[in-house]
């Protein structure tokens, strides 16, 4: 028998509270794509969503939104993110890098990762999500952790689709 699995067998409070946390995780998820359905513009949503992540997660110690202007990348809404340039250009450095993707980005370790500092992170950990719509890319959603290895595969996806939902709620509509 293997000594590992007993062990785990052995502590069910381990799969509580996983269990909890993918329930809070859902539940953040759904209320935040009901108020990106609710807002009146794609900015308002953008917005809203920036509040609502930096709020529910306490790693996330900052959320900062990017949107298209012409050939850069501009701040929108940014949640106690720290200080750096308010303007990137869209066709190089690892915040465009990263924005150009089709998924989320995840630096575990920003340290390991100087080009980051000339966007203004230079420890910890970042996630970046592309938003795109029909029309191409139109934001990039920034979450930052001042704590190394900070988001896991679970927060991959609920990064994914909060951006797919953000998506759907085109600039136009």
């Amino acid at each position: 028998m293997n000594m590992a699995l007993s062990r785990d067998d052995e502590k069910p409070w381990k799969t509580d509270l996983a269990r909890k946390s993918a329930a809070r995780r859902e539940q953040v998820l759904h209320e935040i794509e009901e108020t990106v359905r609710k807002a009146g513009s794609f900015e308002d949503a953008l917005r809203q969503a920036a509040e609502l992540m930096k709020k529910r997660f306490a790693r996330f110690s900052a959320v900062t939104v990017y949107v298209a202007d012409g050939e850069d990348l501009v701040v929108h809404t940014s949640l106690d993110r720290p200080a750096g340039p308010e303007r990137v250009w869209s066709g190089g450095g690892p915040l465009a890098d990263a924005a150009h993707g089709h998924t989320t980005t995840v630096v575990s370790d920003l340290a390991t990762s100087p080009q980051w500092g000339a966007v203004g992170l230079a420890k910890g950990s970042a996630a970046v999500a592309p938003i795109r719509t029909e029309a191409g890319l139109w934001a990039t959603l920034e979450i930052w952790s001042d704590f190394r290895d900070a988001f896991t595969p679970h927060d991959v996806k609920l990064l994914d689709r909060v951006t797919a939902a953000l998506a759907k709620k085109t600039p136009a509509t």
